[in-house]
């Protein structure tokens, strides 16, 4: 189980470096909420470095997004807005679903779709040879 590196997180991220606005416990309890979104075992476990900089990712898209909340910024784009007995419409998402909605929120949870989808290629197979999970063996046999 991993946990976050306060000083590198900051490296990476500079909109985040400064302590008094985001202090040491507001980056650890977003990064464990942040964490319930994603495995800790998933296939890019292999490489421990790029699954950290995914869940530091997850941390600035979720910062991202409560600071555009708590300054009143909408997280959707609005095309009309009514004011006698309020009324606003958001665009419908150009992304298959929600969740990508919510992702392409902000720059780092584009950045993180895209990582998520390169390392989740191929999927996860149980049981058989290892040659199974998508490659023929000698010969072109699976």
């Amino acid at each position: 189980m991993t946990t976050l590196n306060v000083s590198q997180f900051r490296i990476n991220f500079p909109p985040y470096a400064d302590e008094t606005t985001y202090p040491d416990s507001l980056l650890n309890t977003q990064y464990t909420i942040g964490k319930c979104y994603m495995e800790d075992s998933s296939c890019v476990a292999n490489d421990p470095d790029c699954l950290e900089y995914m869940f530091e990712l997850m941390l600035a898209h979720l910062l991202y997004i409560r600071d555009e909340v708590n300054s009143g910024n909408n997280i959707g784009v609005v095309t009309t807005a009514s004011q006698g007995d309020v009324s606003v419409t958001l665009a419908q998402p150009p992304v298959r679903d929600e969740f990508h909605y919510w992702y392409n929120s902000s720059p780092y949870g584009r950045q993180l779709i895209v990582l998520l989808e390169a390392n989740a290629i191929g999927g996860t197979f149980v049981g058989g040879l290892p040659e199974r999970k998508g490659f023929r063996k000698f010969a072109g046999g699976f």
